[in-house]
């Protein structure tokens, strides 16, 4: 998690910026493609990250529960949001708005060092885990282009010369 090198008054003075808000089943907490600055603590329940693809379908990228962070992208800078996120079922979330996190950290540095450490740190781990998904993508794609393209058995006949 990535508040796990802070002391808990760390975590403390973290908690009081942000805002615990309930979601039902089904809501989308963030939506592919808007604006948003703040970043989301998981506190109960499990939500499905989904990545937009062509004719209104989503791939679904990965499921968070307790603990798990989203949002971080635009947290930190990235204009629009890079996915959807929906809960699959009733979820709690701490959300911290970036303007109070940076208020914060202005006061007290070290707090904010850690946390975008362990921003960091998480975001290498998914990082690391698609690098893994996409090799098994690319894997499978090459297996599938070893597989004749006709089936011997039904072969069509030739015309003779």
């Amino acid at each position: 998690m990535f508040l796990n090198c802070l002391s808990p008054e760390e975590i403390a003075l973290i908690e009081s910026i942000g805002v615990v808000k309930k979601y039902p089943a089904g809501f989308h907490l963030i939506e592919e493609g808007a604006t948003g600055t703040s970043f989301i603590l998981i506190l109960t329940g499990i939500v499905e990250v989904r990545k937009g693809l062509r004719g209104g379908k989503y791939k679904r990228l990965v499921e968070l529960g307790a603990c798990d962070l989203i949002g971080e992208i635009g947290f930190l800078g990235v204009q629009n949001r890079t996915a959807s996120v929906v809960a699959i079922d009733d979820v709690e979330v701490m959300e911290f708005d970036r303007d109070a996190f940076t208020r914060l950290i202005e006061v007290h540095p070290t707090i904010g060092m850690k946390a975008y450490r362990g921003i960091a740190e998480e975001l290498a781990r998914r990082l690391s885990q698609n690098d893994e998904d996409l090799m098994d993508a690319i894997s499978w794609a090459l297996a599938q282009n070893k597989k004749p393209l006709s089936n011997p058995a039904i072969d069509v006949p030739r015309v003779p010369k």
